[in-house]
């Protein structure tokens, strides 16, 4: 009997999540300084109806007040620097942005990973994996070349290491910037 509970909870939970799961392209409320028409894919799960802690920086919209002159002096009211926007659906448990460098004569386009972002509650969920998996399935294509960039964390040189083994057509590069 137990086991027959575990198979219709997993068969149940693997059709909930075929069906709840989608990916939205869409372009980027981030300003990078390295390009301006820089694209998102977003990872939509519509069971997660839970907004993001405060915590999760580019999932809520925070501002940033300047309280201080620039001599030091206490301002009477504070003022506005910038408003960071968060992303628009409670749905969205990550997002990739990306956007195309240039493309060559011959036809070979070169592709550039600008930032990517998981909800803190969905660690270990494999939300980065299926986000670049889909960014290698959709967008780069055979004799394209893919730069991660700097890659700050381990987890990220996984994710690179993964993707040259599985598109072996795809150049992939990025620079270790960790221990």
């Amino acid at each position: 009997m137990k086991n027959l509970r575990q198979y219709v909870r997993q068969t149940l939970k693997g059709s909930l999540l075929t069906e709840t799961i989608d990916f939205r392209i869409l372009d980027s409320p981030l300003k990078y300084s390295r390009a301006s028409n820089v694209q998102r894919i977003a990872y939509c799960d519509s069971s997660v109806t839970e907004p993001p802690s405060s915590h999760d920086s580019y999932f809520k919209e925070w501002e940033r007040w300047r309280r201080r002159a620039k001599s030091g002096r206490r301002l009477k009211k504070p003022v506005l620097e910038e408003i960071v926007p968060g992303v628009s659906d409670v749905c969205i448990i990550g997002f990739l942005d990306f956007h195309k460098e240039f493309t060559t004569d011959g036809g070979v386009t070169y592709w550039y990973i600008d930032y990517m972002k998981t909800r803190g509650d969905t660690r270990g969920q494999g939300v980065a994996s299926k986000l670049i998996e889909h960014f290698y399935e959709t967008v780069p294509k055979e004799g394209d070349h893919v730069d991660f960039g700097k890659m700050m964390r381990e987890e990220i040189t996984h994710l690179k290491e993964k993707m040259e083994k599985m598109y072996p057509g795809i150049e992939t590069r990025g620079g270790k910037y960790h221990r």
